[in-house]
């Protein structure tokens, strides 16, 4: 028996012996990938020598002597440190994911290849002005020469079997290109569900599930198009047989709501100008909302200007450079057309104003890291490309301002120069991105909105069945400037009521119970510090909800619950009771970790938008699958739903239910089962926290099992939520949140989840991220240099 057990420790022995080599081996291999971030390089491509310092979240400020070595530093470090999500972007503008990932997202590829973004940034390149030509050229070489550094291929290629490309100069617009899909409508889904509706709907139902605005607009002009539900008329009439169908009753299960569950790529940005700030000039504050990675999309740095200004933010799009500072958010303006071609009896020519064109036709070759290329065909117009067959099976293509020349530029360079708000304005209506809400505040204390990106003039149309001809001059741009009540705000609501909304539009984009809040933050004071501004981005209260907890409270009354509850043995008293007890212990709502009253409002709301309306979406979407997305069109589905449960009009009670009292009962019931899974759980246990957590992973933490245990940022619970200024989901929420002040960073404050680096090794891999976590006013400039890497140019 003993030699038994000795030769079985022998063997357990000799596997740890095994396993410890294996995991050497691996950590050697991780470590060779590492950068180094203190010493000396020689670099035969620099104009002068040049200094990264890092401080200890990996933070670097770049000392050189001109643009372009600083713009080559830049590409060093976020090669060394990025490489591998750079190259994801540049991959998914181009539809050449298949090239790392297989054929399994071919068909991705594929629906990508339609854009033929590549071929559009190889064009634009050609035209670049000679002097972002040159920034680009030196940022290119800074990033291939950040790859060669390393002594290993950055590790995500070691566990594909891959290596890394060069990167080209056409790569970094492909990069921006990439900001098309996350912040535009790139097939035009909205339009072509707006005509599935309009086509199956009766008018009314339309105009009623279509709403313009109403008491949650919160505009800095003329504040609402018109006096709240004035707009809205409830229908008199019944909806077709074909969609009530699918509508569900109380005998049908209640699926969770995930139409009220998307979140919105947008942010928050806000100025106030120097009467309402401790100096002379004015102050910005600016938090992105996007779906959250490990390593975070931007990236903090800091560099010098040749006159001694230090610009510093993230890379690429926010900042300051001591006299002006900007930030961003999505504008959900009308950016593209949906064109209904006139085709002849073959479908090889097309109608235009100018008499009959043929069809141009590309060939694409999609290549896989399996071998197994794959040939593709796309169809275009002088509009855009063929995308397809409407409902009524006519041929559709795409008018997008992406394939526009002026589409993506480099400009943005230039407001790192500005000196001042009217200075930086003029710069904006040049810049080439995905349009966007830019809000200015400089150093003598002014501040200003407008848009920065392409703005299509819609006069230019030959008729309604022909796209845009031109784009907006830059002298009929929509300014906002110098406020009489000293504040600007956006939170990617619908900003004016006037002409400026007539230019720029609005399409798809938030409610404003967000931007409601932001505005009522800024005029609840007169005076304002940095960490006043921060806590309006922190602030998680659910005045959007307050009044739906009132509804539900209020139908819980025990004297009127046991009336409805009585007729149906499936909705049980005790529910109700421990449900008002819940929201009695609440008096106002919060996303607040140990909030159960939230969570349960928040369900109670999306089981009734479900009944009364969301089955309609579900329906169309169901019909129409290709073409109707309801998460194009729901945004402002709020305004119908409160309109039915205001007005409870007894021709469109739910099917199923005697009276709306009924339905109530039955989707509070609904939202306990979904809290406690259907009564198996405590309702007073299951707070906000508990029930949702961040979930901020890498790109291969789903591709490789068990590596999210290295590479995932931990989870911590929810602190947020949609329709307030604190914006969180799992994997959705604040990218980065910045307030400063022109000419006084070093009161500044900023934090971003994840850290600096994509090495796991890193020393500070995930730096920063706890204060993101916590809402702590970290620093907004580097802090002390912890590391210093000269990079030698060769004389």
């Amino acid at each position: 028996m003993s030699d038994i057990i000795f030769k079985g420790f022998s063997l357990f022995k000799w596997f740890l012996i095994f396993l410890l080599l294996i995991v050497l081996s691996c950590y050697f291999i991780l470590r060779g990938s590492l950068l180094d971030i203190d010493g000396n390089e020689t670099i035969t491509l620099l104009e002068h020598s040049l200094k990264i310092e890092r401080d200890v979240q990996g933070i670097p400020t770049i000392r050189a002597q001109n643009r372009s070595d600083t713009a080559f530093a830049l590409g060093y470090v976020h090669a060394q440190e990025r490489y591998f999500q750079m190259d994801l972007l540049r991959r998914k503008a181009a539809g050449e994911l298949s090239g790392l990932f297989g054929n399994k997202l071919l068909i991705k590829d594929q629906k990508i290849k339609i854009h033929r973004f590549k071929d559009r940034a190889k064009q634009i390149l050609r035209n670049l002005p000679k002097i972002h030509y040159r920034i680009i050229q030196a940022y290119t070489n800074g990033v291939n020469s950040g790859i060669e550094s390393l002594s290993n291929d950055p590790y995500p290629y070691l566990l594909l079997g891959q290596q890394p490309k060069s990167w080209e100069l056409e790569d970094s617009l492909l990069c921006v290109f990439a900001m098309y899909f996350d912040l535009n409508d790139e097939l035009g889904e909205r339009k072509t569900s707006l005509a599935v509706m309009q086509d199956i709907l009766p008018p009314q139902w339309f105009d009623f599930l279509t709403p313009q605005g109403g008491q949650w607009d919160a505009a800095m002009g003329a504040e609402q198009l018109s006096e709240p539900g004035h707009q809205l008329l409830i229908p008199e009439v019944n909806l077709p047989d074909n969609l009530l169908l699918t509508h569900k009753s109380k005998d049908g299960p209640q699926e969770a709501a995930a139409l009220s569950a998307q979140f919105l790529p947008g942010s928050n940005s806000m100025a106030i100008d120097a009467s309402m700030t401790p100096y002379d000039s004015a102050m910005l504050a600016n938090d992105m909302h996007l779906t959250l990675r490990v390593p975070n999309i931007w990236y903090r740095a800091s560099w010098f200007l040749n006159d001694g200004r230090r610009v510093s933010g993230v890379t690429l799009p926010a900042g300051s450079n001591e006299k002006i500072a900007w930030g961003f958010t999505n504008s959900y303006g009308d950016w593209d057309d949906i064109i209904t071609l006139k085709t002849n009896a073959d479908n090889t020519q097309y109608f235009t104003s100018e008499g009959w064109k043929d069809f141009t036709i590309y060939n694409h070759v999609i290549e896989s890291s399996t071998g197994k290329n794959k040939k593709h065909i796309t169809v275009e117009t002088i509009w855009g490309p063929v995308i397809g067959q409407n409902h009524k099976g006519q041929l559709i293509a795409h008018q997008w301002i992406a394939y526009s020349t002026q589409a993506v530029n480099f400009n943005l360079f230039e407001l790192e120069k500005a000196h001042s708000v009217n200075e930086a304005l003029t710069i904006t209506p040049k810049i080439g991105l995905p349009p966007q809400n830019i809000v200015f505040a400089d150093d003598a204390g002014h501040i200003a909105w407008t848009i920065a990106g392409p703005i299509p003039s819609r006069e230019s149309k030959a008729d309604e069945a022909q796209g845009w001809q031109k784009y907006l001059p830059a002298k009929d741009y929509p300014i906002f400037r110098q406020p009489e009540k000293h504040r600007i705000w956006t939170a990617n609501n619908r900003l004016f009521s006037d002409e400026k909304l007539d230019i720029v539009g609005f399409e798809g984009g938030d409610l404003g119970a967000r931007a409601q809040q932001v505005r009522d933050g800024l005029r609840a004071k007169e005076k304002f510090q940095e960490t006043d501004l921060l806590a309006i981005q922190l602030d998680n209260r659910g005045v959007f909800l307050q009044r739906w907890k009132q509804l539900l409270a209020d139908s819980l009354v025990p004297a009127n619950s046991l009336k409805k509850v009585s007729s149906d043995k499936k909705l049980k008293q005790a529910s109700l009771i421990l449900m008002a007890e819940v929201l009695s212990n609440e008096e106002t709502l919060n996303a607040h970790p140990e909030s159960v009253a939230y969570g349960l409002v928040k369900s109670f709301r999306e089981q009734v938008v479900n009944g009364t309306i969301g089955w309609i979406y579900d329906s169309l979407e169901k019909k129409e699958p290709r073409l109707f997305k309801r998460s194009s069109l729901d945004k402002l589905i709020e305004y119908p739903v409160w309109e039915l449960m205001s007005k409870r009009p007894e021709h469109l009670i739910p099917a199923g239910y005697k009276n709306w009292d009924e339905f109530i009962i039955a989707c509070a019931n609904e939202a306990y089962n979904e809290l406690t899974n259907n009564g198996q759980a405590i309702l007073a246990q299951q707070s906000w926290g508990k029930l949702y957590k961040t979930d901020i992973c890498h790109p291969l933490s789903n591709a490789i099992p068990g590596i999210g245990l290295l590479l995932d940022m931990p989870g911590s619970p929810l602190t947020g939520d949609r329709n307030m200024p604190k914006v969180m989901g799992s994997e959705f929420g604040a990218s980065m949140r910045m307030v400063v002040s022109p000419g006084q960073e070093k009161n500044g404050i900023m934090h971003m989840p994840a850290g600096q680096s994509s090495h796991p090794l890193s020393s500070y891999y995930s730096k920063g991220h706890q204060d993101w976590v916590d809402g702590k006013a970290s620093p907004f400039l580097p802090g002390e240099t912890q590391w210093v890497l000269e990079l030698n140019a060769i004389q």
